[in-house]
C-alpha cells in the first residue's frame, strides 16, 4: 500500500469517526426526547383516567349516561 493510499485510507477512517461520533450524540439526544415524552405521556395519561373517573361519579350522581345524544338531538 502506497503512502497515498494509506493518507486517504486514514482520511476516510477519520471523516467515518467523526459522523460516528455525531450520530451516537444525535441517538442519545433523540433517546432523552424519547424518555422525556414518555413521562410526559404518563402524567397526561393519568390525568385524563382521572377526569374520566371525575365525569362518570359526576354522570351518575346526575343520572347522566356518558356518550348520551342531548335530548335536542
Amino acid at each position: 500500500m502506497g503512502k497515498t493510499e494509506n493518507s486517504a485510507t486514514n482520511s476516510r477512517l477519520t471523516e467515518n469517526e467523526a459522523k460516528i461520533s455525531y450520530l451516537i450524540k444525535d441517538i442519545e439526544d433523540l433517546s432523552d426526547i424519547v424518555a422525556k415524552q414518555s413521562r410526559e405521556l404518563e402524567k397526561l395519561n393519568k390525568k385524563v383516567s382521572f377526569l374520566i373517573q371525575k365525569e362518570t361519579e359526576r354522570d351518575d350522581i346526575s343520572g347522566v349516561v356518558l356518550g348520551d345524544k342531548p335530548p335536542h338531538w
